[in-house]
């Protein structure tokens, strides 16, 4: 797997070490790690390593930045990176706006307390979010509003194979004096300041000690230092108190060390210099205070004081440096913690688990609102996605009136509805709809409705990838559009035109469809009543069509006159299929007297029409639903095609019989005839019974 790590800079810090720390673990076992950074002191580990980095600025707070985004866009596409994780929030917005136009997932790992405001926002948006203690997690929930289920809980770990451990640290009492060491950048959050002032505090107790300070100072915080040596010269202390500056030697330092002082004044995340600590096996007191509480344990493996209390701060540090078995005992219990819950291997093998989860259990959001036929048609769609994504979670958005269509699909974990007429405006139906889809986190959608209110709810939505066709005034809003679209293509393959470029290149267009047994059971008890033979040709007459489209309708008269010869010829049982708006038709084939025509029109319910429909032996059809849905139960079909193309439409499979009239208009496309008197629809009822009957025939046979 590719992994490309991003972060403001490379210089000496804890989120920076735990970076390079990462990419060099994940690089031993067998992972490929890339490092995106503005550079810094630690590239040089990368180098060794022989793991990649790319410099880019990242680390800037301005609008200009901006313009890396195509630059990181093209890094991922070309070295196909897998998933790129941000470590801050600068790099997350760019990292977040890249992976939109690649097939990359997004990882962020949250280091820090961040301000509750719109730039922080982006730290929640990764497809998991992993968070360093409990108390970070608890914010990013409280504060940010993250689903509990995508937050990982990872412990900073460290390399034990870098901090030797000394067992016999604290047995004899130096001969030199005791070394108190304070790790951390120079700026007022670390509270440098009230450390000074305790160990001032100290030395009028105890003075056998020197303190020694490390870390450097950004350019903004440089007046600060100052301030920080001018307190230090003030109280007399420049004797004891040195300022180190940035080091790469922490480990040598700290196994020199007596004693580790945090003392930061706001929650800390972590406090990854607690467990180089305990691995070297040095004395800790710290604040209490945010992460620092999921390491330290009041006592049992260090000790802790209320932050900016001095008094409390120096007593606490008095105590250790006295009473050196405690220090050791402490430090002991604080190694074997570290040991369990807070090494490198075990950090590396949650991480690489969450990226593991990241590619493989992927959240889809399929959009088919259409008509029931075109639903019935996106049924391989389902299937080759189910296919690519094994491990996806996929949900399909629908209206209400077709989720007992779909309830049986196996290809689909769930399905989520949409009412058009439920709200009074359009504006207020998508709002809402985006709003609720919105808290599912989906990774990606795949358009296979195409319209510019389904890309806009996609949009809405927050839906990172998002795939279809770029039609209308907003199909801008996708992701990943297929712009050059062939609609001369039969209509699985149509959309499979979307699904190839969501990484699905397996093309299959098998059609089905699945029935309920309650409903078999119910179709066939009506059958029996109405005088139903099993020994008997079974053939079905969809003598209607959509209300919006009445040119598709074949002559009602026609079908009388093929339902008598079809009877008197080969004994067959019509059943009558249509909807409530076609009830009326059925008295037409009264003048028939026959007990071998059924009536069905606008008495089935979905489930009931699929099982209605799935025990036909032929079936006459326009181009509608019912003819796909005899296709997916491997009827066979005789269609017949007026206004419309049947390349385009035909659902696939080689046995059936299509019927059209190449007139100089068809296909139109008209749902209103422009010819009148006796050329009106001539594209069907050019269509006699004659060549109808020889068809059905054939398929009977």
């Amino acid at each position: 797997m590719k992994i490309a790590q991003i972060l403001p800079e490379l210089n000496v810090g804890g989120v920076e070490t735990g970076t390079v720390d990462l990419a060099k673990a994940l690089k031993k076992r067998g992972d490929e790690p890339y490092v995106i950074s503005n550079g810094g002191s630690l590239v040089e580990e990368l180098v060794k390593f022989g793991i990649p980095h790319l410099e880019l600025p990242v680390h800037q707070k301005s609008i200009t930045s901006l313009a890396l985004i195509n630059k990181i866009a093209s890094f991922l596409e070309r070295e196909r990176i897998d998933i790129i994780h941000a470590r801050s929030r600068v790099p997350a917005w760019l990292a977040y706006m890249a992976v939109r136009r690649t097939h990359c997932d997004f990882v962020t790992t949250c280091h820090g307390y961040y301000s509750k405001h719109f730039f922080s926002r982006v730290m929640g948006w990764g497809k998991r979010v992993i968070v360093i203690s409990h108390s970070i997690g608890r914010r990013m929930i409280d504060d940010f509003q993250v689903p509990p289920e995508r937050i990982t809980l990872i412990h900073r770990g460290v390399d034990l194979e870098q901090y030797k451990f000394q067992s016999d640290k604290y047995d004899e009492r130096p001969q030199d004096r005791l070394k108190i060491i304070n790790i951390g950048r120079i700026t007022p959050i670390k509270g440098h300041t009230e450390f000074i002032r305790a160990v001032h505090l100290l030395s009028k107790r105890f003075s056998n000690f020197e303190v020694w300070i490390v870390g450097a100072a950004d350019q903004s915080k440089e007046g600060y230092f100052e301030d920080l040596k001018m307190i230090v010269s003030r109280l007399g202390m420049s004797d004891k108190i040195k300022f180190l500056g940035a080091r790469k030697d922490v480990p040598q330092l700290l196994s020199q060390a007596d004693l580790l002082v945090l003392s930061t004044k706001i929650p800390e995340a972590f406090g990854r210099v607690l467990i180089e600590a305990g691995a070297v096996g040095t004395a800790v007191c710290a604040s209490r205070i945010g992460g620092i509480l999921d390491v330290i344990e009041d006592q049992k493996n260090g000790l802790l004081f209320s932050p900016q209390n001095m008094e409390e701060m120096a007593m606490s540090m008095e105590r250790l440096l006295r009473n050196r078995a405690l220090s050791k005992k402490y430090a002991h219990a604080l190694h074997e913690k570290v040991v369990q819950y807070f090494n490198l291997d075990q950090m590396v093998t949650k991480t690489q688990q969450v990226y593991e989860e990241v590619r493989q259990q992927k959240k889809i959001l399929i959009t088919k609102l259409g008509a029931m036929g075109d639903l019935v048609l996106a049924v391989p769609s389902f299937r080759m996605i189910r296919q690519r994504y094994p491990k996806a979670h996929i949900s399909l958005l629908v209206e209400p009136k077709f989720v007992s269509m779909m309830q049986s699909n196996p290809y689909l974990d769930e399905i989520v509805t949409f009412d058009r007429r439920k709200h009074r405006t359009k504006w207020q139906r998508l709002l809402k709809v985006a709003k609720r889809l919105g808290k599912y986190n989906y990774d990606m959608s795949i358009d296979l409705q195409n319209n510019w209110k389904t890309h806009l709810i996609s949009f809405l939505a927050r839906i990172p990838k998002r795939f279809g066709f770029r039609r209308g005034w907003l199909g801008f809003l996708l992701t990943h559009p297929v712009v050059a679209r062939d609609d001369r293509l039969p209509p699985v393959q149509h959309q499979y035109q979307i699904l190839r470029r969501a990484g699905i290149n397996q093309f299959d267009d098998t059609m089905e469809l699945w029935t309920n047994p309650q409903a078999d059971e119910v179709i066939l008890e009506r059958l029996r009543k109405q005088g139903y033979h099993a020994s008997k040709p079974v053939v079905g007459f969809v003598v209607g069509a959509s209300p919006n489209w009445q040119t598709k309708r074949w002559p009602l008269e026609r079908f009388v006159e093929l339902a008598d010869r079809l009877i008197k010829k080969a004994n067959c049982q019509i059943i009558l299929i249509g909807a409530d708006d076609d009830q009326e038709l059925s008295k037409h084939f009264d003048q028939l007297e026959s007990k071998n025509v059924f009536n069905f029109l606008g008495k089935t319910s979905m489930l009931e029409l699929l099982s209605l429909i799935k025990r036909l032996d032929v079936m006459i059809t326009g181009d509608t639903a019912p003819l796909h849905i005899g296709n997916a139960f491997g009827v066979k079909l005789v269609a017949l095609f007026g206004p419309t193309e049947p390349k385009r439409h035909m659902p696939p499979g080689d046995e059936h019989i299509v019927l059209v009239k190449r007139i100089t208009c068809q296909p139109c496309y008209r749902r209103v005839c422009k010819y009148k008197e006796k050329d009106v629809l001539k594209c069907l009822t050019d269509i006699s019974v004659e060549e109808v009957l020889e068809s059905m025939e054939r398929q009977l046979r």
